[in-house]
């Protein structure tokens, strides 16, 4: 009995900390409204360049530092965040919303996933970090926010 009580509890528990982990972020899905949202507001965009159905890394990045209550925080305060994303599934995006994403990329010189790239609201690029590593150590990318809200 008190095992069943036990694993019950874990269960439950592990439930609780696996909803807390997930926190929403409001990303932009026009990238010229979210321009004006950051001239309005006065903040840096953050361009999240991704793969969302195929990449591997981008899928663990999202977990391990969109996804968290920690990013959600930071962001909500200093960010307008736009996902450039790049699905194998053409019918996850709008045709607009492709061109513009392609145009964003040589705009900026993108040429692997996931990529992050912080601009002012001007489009000059303040910050940019590449890639995800396999540890699953997002640190590195909270290092490149603070870095960036430092050189405004």
């Amino acid at each position: 009995m008190k095992k069943t009580v036990f694993s019950l509890l874990f269960v439950v528990g592990f439930l609780f900390m696996s909803f807390g982990q997930n926190h929403e972020v409001k990303w932009q899905e026009d990238y010229d409204k979210a321009v004006k949202k950051a001239k309005k507001q006065n903040k840096l965009i953050l361009l999240y360049f991704t793969g969302s159905d195929w990449c591997g890394p981008c899928k663990d990045l999202n977990v391990d530092f969109f996804e968290t209550k920690r990013f959600s925080k930071i962001a909500d305060e200093n960010f307008i965040v736009y996902k450039a994303d790049f699905p194998h599934n053409l019918d996850l995006l709008t045709q607009k919303q492709r061109k513009k994403n392609y145009y964003l990329s040589r705009m900026y010189d993108v040429g692997s996933y996931p990529t992050i790239v912080i601009i002012d609201k001007n489009g000059n690029e303040i910050a940019r970090r590449k890639s995800y590593s396999m540890m699953r150590d997002p640190s590195y990318h909270f290092k490149l926010l603070k870095r960036a809200l430092k050189n405004i």
